[in-house]
């Protein structure tokens, strides 16, 4: 599997300003289905409080969430789609 960035992110305070993408809903939340950005190929999310269930925010819990997300990149690798395929976009 062929993949571009993997930023990973600890803290106690999440911060999304880096982001400049029409991705996040009025609460500021990434709008998202368990991590999957479907509005924005290729962009992903783990470790989200009840991404998926009450563990996900958690060490022991946010594997699941990782593997949901490996699987969904295998299976569009597996479609003939890059799983870093975007379209041309520019920053703002």
């Amino acid at each position: 599997m062929e993949v571009s960035n993997v930023i990973w992110c600890t803290g106690f305070q999440p911060d999304f300003g880096w982001i400049y993408l029409p991705v996040f809903g009025e609460s500021g939340e990434p709008i998202h289905e368990r991590g999957v950005v479907e509005s924005e190929p290729g962009l992903y999310f783990v470790g989200r409080f009840f991404q998926f269930a009450f563990t996900s925010s958690l060490i022991g819990g946010v594997g699941r969430d990782a593997e949901h997300i490996a699987q969904h990149l295998a299976s569009r690798q597996r479609n003939g789609q890059s799983p870093a395929h975007t379209s041309e976009r520019k920053h703002r």
